[in-house]
Formats: C-alpha cells, sequence, structure tokens
C-alpha cells in the first residue's frame, strides 16, 4: 500500500504549479502549523527549493494531529492525477457545469423542479395567530473580551467559572454575553419582528391585541453554559424589549431533557436525539417537531410551524412593494400540506414550506437579488486556495438565482435556507423526519433526507416572493469574525458527513445524490476523505492558526466517526425519534406534567 507521503504527492503535483512556489514559501508561513500544512503540499514539488526541508519537517510532525488525519484520510485511496484534466470534473462536476454554462444548468435545474397536477391542501393556514408556532434558535457563547468587562454583574461570576473549560459545540456567530446592545442578534431579530407582525395588525390581517408564539432554543458553545444562558436571553427580553406582539418561551437543553423524560422515560436513545445543544442538526429537529408538543400540551389549533433566524428580517415595505403581499400573507400559500409530481412523475408530499434570503446591502437594488454571487476567474482559478478542487460557490450561486429566487409558483424546493422553512403537523406525523444529530452544517439539506421513498418523499413547497432580508453583518461583524475558522471547518465535516450519509441511505448513494443534483450533491463524493485532506492542507497552508489546530482534531474525530460509528449512530437514532413520534401520537404521557414544563418557559409566565 502506497504510504500518506505517496498519496499526497500524487494528488498534489498537478493542483500547485511553479507560479505557486512563492505562496507556499517555508519562510512567508504566518506560522508554525501553515508551515506544517506546506510541507506536505510540497511532497508533490521536488524542485521546489524548500522540498528538502519539507520531507524532514513532515518526518517530525506526522504523529502530530494534521500527520494523523492526512494519513487516516488518504488510507487505501487511488486518485491519481497525473493525467491532467480539470480538477472540478473529478472533485466538484456541478461546479464545472455551472461555469462552463451556467444558463443550461439554470434552465435545468427549473425544469426539474417544476411541479404538476398541484394539488392545494385540505387544512390551510387561515388564522396565524391560532395556527402557526413560530420559532428561532439563539447561539450563546462566552465572552470575546477575556476580562467579561462588558458582562452583566449577575451573570459575570458564573460566566467566570466556565472560562478556560474545552469548548463543546461550534456556531456559525453565537452572541458572545458581552455583546453590546447594538451588536446583540437575539434583541435586534425579536425587535425587528415584532415591528413586521406590527404592520400585519394595521392591515387588518391579525388582531391589533393579537399575539403569535414564538418559541426560541438556546444553543452554547461550552457545556455548563445552559442556565447561564437561559437567564441571559430572558434578562435580555424582559429588560430591553417590550414585545407587543410575540409571546416568547425559552428552551434550553436542561429544560429539553426534563420534556423528554416526561415523553419517554428512561429511554436513553430518545435523550440522545432530542434537545438544542451539539450539532445544528440537533436544535432544527427540536424546533420543527416541537411543533406537535405545542398541539398537544399548550394550543391544539397549532398545526403550522414556521423557523426564522434572529439575524434576518421580514422587510415588510418591501415585500409589499414587489410581491404585493406581507409575510403572513406569503405563509397563507393554500399549497403549503398539499400533493404534486415531480418531474419523473414520483409523487411529492409539499409539507415543508421555504423562502429564501436577500442581503441588507442590496435590498435597494429589489428584493430578488442573489445572496450568492457567481464567483470570479480571480477566485477560482488564479488566487491560490482550496476553490481549485472544490468550488460549491459555483453550483450554489447558480441554484440560489434559479431555485430558490424563482418568481414563479409551481415549484418545490431540494436547495433551501433554514431561517425559512416551515412544516405541517400532518408532515411531521406521516414522515416523522429528522436530522441527525452529528449533521453540523446544512441541516435544512439534511432534514428531508429521512422522508425519501422509492416513488415518494417530502419536500418543500417554494414560497415564491417570500424572501427575508438577512442582515448579520451589520451588526454581526465581531462575532462572525471570530467563528471563522470553525465555520470554515465544519463545510469540511460537512463533506465527510454528508458522503457517508448519503452512502447510508435505502436509496443509495446516486439516487441520492442526484436528488440533491446541483448543489447539496457537491457535498456528497465518492472521495470524500481525500478531498476533505486537500482542503484543509491548502487552506491551512495560508491561514494557519486556530484553522489547524482546531481542525486538525475535529477533522479526525469526524473522520474516524464516519468510519466505525455512523451507520450505528443512525440506527440509534432513528429508534430515538420513532420512539418520539410514537409517544406523542399514542399520548400516554403525563399531559399536565408536560403542558406546566412548556409554559413555564414563558418569558412572562402570565401569558
Amino acid at each position: 500500500m502506497q504510504s500518506t507521503l505517496e498519496v499526497l504527492r500524487n494528488l498534489t503535483e498537478p493542483i500547485i504549479s511553479a507560479e505557486d512556489w512563492g505562496n507556499l514559501s517555508l519562510n512567508s508561513a504566518p506560522d508554525s502549523l501553515s508551515r506544517v500544512c506546506r510541507a506536505w503540499l510540497l511532497a508533490g514539488c521536488r524542485d521546489h527549493p524548500d522540498y528538502d526541508s519539507s520531507t524532514a519537517l513532515i518526518a517530525r510532525s506526522a504523529s502530530e494531529p494534521t500527520g494523523k488525519f492526512l494519513k487516516h484520510a488518504v488510507a487505501g485511496e487511488k486518485i491519481n492525477l497525473k493525467n491532467g484534466g480539470n480538477l472540478w470534473s473529478l472533485f466538484c462536476p456541478t461546479a464545472e457545469a455551472a461555469s462552463q454554462d451556467p444558463e443550461i444548468m439554470a434552465h435545468t435545474l427549473r425544469e426539474r423542479r417544476r411541479l404538476s397536477g398541484i394539488t392545494p391542501s385540505i387544512r390551510q393556514l387561515k388564522d396565524p395567530t391560532t395556527e402557526l408556532l413560530l420559532t428561532a434558535n439563539a447561539l450563546v457563547s462566552l465572552p470575546l473580551d477575556p476580562d467579561f468587562s462588558s458582562v452583566p454583574d449577575k451573570l459575570r461570576d458564573e460566566a467566570s467559572h466556565i472560562l478556560g473549560t474545552p469548548q463543546s459545540f461550534w456556531y456559525d456567530h453565537p452572541v458572545p454575553l458581552d455583546a453590546s446592545l447594538e451588536e446583540n442578534e437575539i434583541l435586534y431579530g425579536l425587535r425587528q419582528l415584532d415591528e413586521a407582525l406590527k404592520i400585519e395588525c394595521d392591515m387588518g390581517h391579525i388582531s391589533s391585541s393579537a399575539k403569535i408564539d414564538l418559541a426560541i432554543s438556546i444553543s452554547v458553545t461550552h457545556r455548563g453554559m445552559e442556565q447561564l444562558a437561559a437567564d441571559y436571553v430572558r434578562n435580555l427580553v424582559r429588560e430591553h424589549l417590550r414585545l407587543k406582539h410575540l409571546r416568547v418561551y425559552l428552551f434550553d437543553e436542561i429544560r429539553c431533557q426534563q420534556m423528554i423524560e416526561t415523553l419517554c422515560p428512561g429511554n436513553a436513545a430518545a435523550r440522545s436525539v432530542f434537545g438544542v445543544n451539539g450539532a445544528y442538526g440537533r436544535h432544527y429537529s427540536f424546533l420543527k417537531i416541537l411543533l406537535l408538543f405545542w398541539q398537544q400540551s399548550v394550543n391544539p389549533n397549532a398545526a403550522f410551524t414556521f423557523k426564522i433566524d434572529l439575524d434576518q428580517v421580514f422587510d415588510q415595505k418591501a415585500l409589499l412593494y414587489y410581491t404585493g403581499c406581507t409575510a403572513l400573507q406569503h405563509l397563507m400559500n393554500p399549497n403549503w400540506g398539499g400533493r404534486a409530481r415531480d418531474y419523473v412523475g414520483r409523487e411529492v408530499e409539499l409539507g415543508m414550506l421555504a423562502g429564501g434570503l436577500v442581503n441588507q446591502r442590496d435590498i435597494k437594488k429589489g428584493l430578488f437579488i442573489p445572496d450568492v454571487k457567481r464567483p470570479n476567474s480571480f477566485q477560482t482559478k488564479k488566487a491560490f486556495s482550496s476553490n481549485r478542487v472544490f468550488c460549491p460557490q459555483w453550483p450554489q450561486a447558480i441554484s440560489t438565482e434559479a431555485e430558490i429566487l424563482q418568481t414563479g409558483g409551481g415549484f418545490q424546493r431540494i436547495h433551501v435556507t433554514g431561517g425559512t422553512t416551515g412544516i405541517t403537523d400532518t408532515a411531521l406525523k406521516r414522515w416523522r423526519p429528522f436530522t441527525p444529530s452529528f449533521i453540523n452544517r446544512a441541516e435544512d439539506q439534511a432534514y428531508t433526507l429521512s422522508a425519501i421513498e422509492d416513488t415518494v418523499y417530502l419536500s418543500h413547497l417554494h414560497a415564491n416572493g417570500l424572501i427575508m432580508r438577512h442582515d448579520k453583518t451589520s451588526f454581526a461583524a465581531r462575532s462572525i469574525a471570530h467563528a471563522g475558522p470553525g465555520k470554515a471547518i465544519g463545510n469540511i465535516e460537512r463533506l465527510m458527513l454528508f458522503s457517508h450519509y448519503a452512502a447510508l441511505q435505502p436509496l443509495g448513494f446516486d439516487r441520492i445524490r442526484n436528488h440533491c443534483w446541483p448543489f447539496t450533491s457537491c457535498f456528497m463524493h465518492p472521495q470524500a476523505k481525500s478531498l476533505a485532506a486537500l482542503i484543509f492542507l491548502i487552506d491551512g497552508s495560508l491561514v494557519g492558526g486556530r484553522f489547524v489546530n482546531e481542525g486538525a482534531p475535529r477533522l479526525l474525530k469526524c473522520l474516524e466517526f464516519c468510519k466505525t460509528t455512523m451507520a450505528s449512530r443512525l440506527k440509534r437514532e432513528k429508534y430515538g425519534w420513532n420512539s418520539i413520534y410514537e409517544a406523542l401520537s399514542a399520548k400516554r404521557y403525563s399531559k399536565s406534567n408536560l403542558t406546566k414544563l412548556i409554559v413555564g418557559t414563558a418569558v412572562d409566565h402570565s401569558v
């Protein structure tokens, strides 16, 4: 069997040209971690002046996390790029197709998403104040300022006890405990949502005194922060907001475990999947199934739920100007919950609903402006980066243009954004969908993969015109920057996780990959391990630091999980979710106890 070094040499030699040698100099590396990544890359550059130094550095660092990850990632791989050819054709074929002829891909995509024989839903959303449950997720982290000077006094002591403990979970841009009021995503999102509902009241769509239930899950970056984070969010809402049209409920991991113990006492599998801490898939699944808990313990009329992200806003003025409808009018789509046929005649249950996004900086140009732009040639060909081998931005951009921003009705959605998706109680009860708790990115894309059969599947109805304004860059820049390395590693994990998850599906890897074409499919690759290694090495050589230091151990752990644990974990998670759905259906639990637990999460206990 070839050594790790020999396999990497075969992979990297065609990728790196003499023009890149300056970017890979060991002396110009930003730190020692970047230098190690460069050394592994230079294994394929025998004429590089640092070649001998690189092989020596590799020998010294082979037992470190980066070396261990590479050894396991390329073990047994048989990919030879020496014969040339376009790297995207092998590692990211949808990027190759999109860049060669984006209009053909866009046309094909629209045809594949077009529905026929649409039958409206028997139960339609008519009164959002009684039938709709809104949900959102609050992500909370320790302070970014090590002296805690901006942390509220009542929380400072408790936070200081957790400082220094290892980070447990990674999120895109969690709200730090020392966030100023101006940069606080939680305050921003709730205030904007309440103002959007005021316009619905002013227009007579809902009563001026009406309130809509909003359930917020609270996820934390460090174990032990649960009560602290719940107190923090509760204090924010009570002290800084005067919400007139929302009833807010807060669910942290502690409360979730109390709920599941009431519903499925002693069921360890159910307990492991039900909650809000951990990978994004966990809180995403919780916020969807919460509708059934609501229906049985709080409001029997609740039949629809819709999730928003708190950095997204219903810009009612823009919605009315460009579409003639408000946010709630878009949600009251008669086909949400209906049925149809897809482009090959399979039955589609439209039990889910999906909108889209426009960036705040683009809203003045119009509502249907893609929030993901097509990459240029410098980004993908000239600049030395992992885009040379893997460029999901290309199919994502075309999918955003042709699928997410499709202005016509009668389409389904495979590519969705998690902050603008909804589901009906009927779809939950029939399909029992969930995102596995090990899916840490694109949890929204993974959700319906649990609900696909040979001739019928659950999908999202495209809510044409339901566009939310994405405002994160206007207030969360500090948090986004801090979370950047973790997010980048999460995307590499996504490649390995989705590839293995697709292979475990009953319909098989190829059919699932085809179903998810063109964007999500690029994260399902038969050589995912080697591709992950290349991405990590190339980007690690440029930035080093936390990307490499935190990334190598995470990727090694992810790789081992995919190889040895995912299959059994998935089986256990299916059992856990079936137990939860069965318990809700049988109604053998104590309704009074469950209702008490849920109602007790209200910020204002008098509601």
